[in-house]
Formats: structure tokens, C-alpha cells, sequence
């Protein structure tokens, strides 16, 4: 299984579970795009800078949940380290990052995943969110 983190914060999994998930502002063709992808034999993968996946979210459009994994923080490397590392791994179909992600680098990671056979999406970090 793919595992990013050098060093893992102490979550149990009842806490990671228990955190609360809300609707990411994500546009809807890039979950039709996510649905189509969450068929393949690979993962989708956010980043912990993303919001929690709301699954409900999701399954509204069909992405199959089974196939979606949100990586835990890393204390050694950056987000944009991390989806270097996903997409290089060759396991996911999919990593969806943060916007915090500057312009050049995200285009940099959408040629890279190109090349890899994946493909990254953008959305609106956890910071960004407003309740």
C-alpha cells in the first residue's frame, strides 16, 4: 500500500473517523471526472491540506468510496513533495491537492501526472473553508 509519511502523527482511527466531513467546494465536472476514474484499479488521493472527503459528496456522483484515501500530514515533507511522491508511486489514478499549491507548481504537477498516467486536481485547502 502507498504510505507517504516518514513520520505519522498519533491518530487513532475513531479520531480520524470522527472528524467532521463537509461538502468541498469542488466543481462538478471534475467529480464526473473522479467518478469515471474511481473505476480503475487505483486510488484517489488527497492530500491532508484538503478538506475530508465528504462522502455523501461523492457517492452523489457516483465516485466509488472505496477507492478514495486521504494521506495524513507529513512533518518532513511539503504538499507538493507528497504529490511528487503519489504520483510517481504509480498506485493512484488520481491526487486531488490543494490550491495553497502556487500556479507554476501546480502546473509542473499536472505535466508530471501526464507523464505518469494520473491525473491532479485542485481544490480549496481546509484553511479556506468558511462555516
Amino acid at each position: 500500500m502507498f504510505q507517504v509519511n516518514t513520520q505519522q502523527h498519533n491518530y487513532s482511527k475513531a479520531n480520524i473517523l470522527a472528524q467532521p466531513t463537509y461538502p468541498m467546494n469542488i466543481d462538478e465536472s471534475v467529480l464526473g471526472r473522479l467518478a469515471g476514474l474511481s473505476g480503475s484499479q487505483q486510488w484517489i488521493l488527497f492530500t491532508s491540506e484538503c478538506p475530508r472527503p465528504d462522502l455523501s459528496q461523492f457517492a452523489s456522483y457516483n465516485v466509488s468510496c472505496n477507492k478514495i484515501i486521504q494521506m495524513k500530514p507529513s512533518q518532513t515533507m511539503s504538499e507538493v513533495e507528497i504529490v511528487i511522491k503519489a504520483i510517481k508511486s504509480g498506485n493512484a489514478s488520481a491526487v486531488v491537492a490543494s490550491t495553497s499549491i502556487d500556479l507554476v507548481n501546480q502546473s509542473l504537477l499536472q505535466d508530471l501526472a501526464l507523464e505518469h498516467h494520473c491525473e491532479v486536481f485542485f481544490v480549496e485547502g481546509r484553511g479556506k473553508q468558511y462555516h
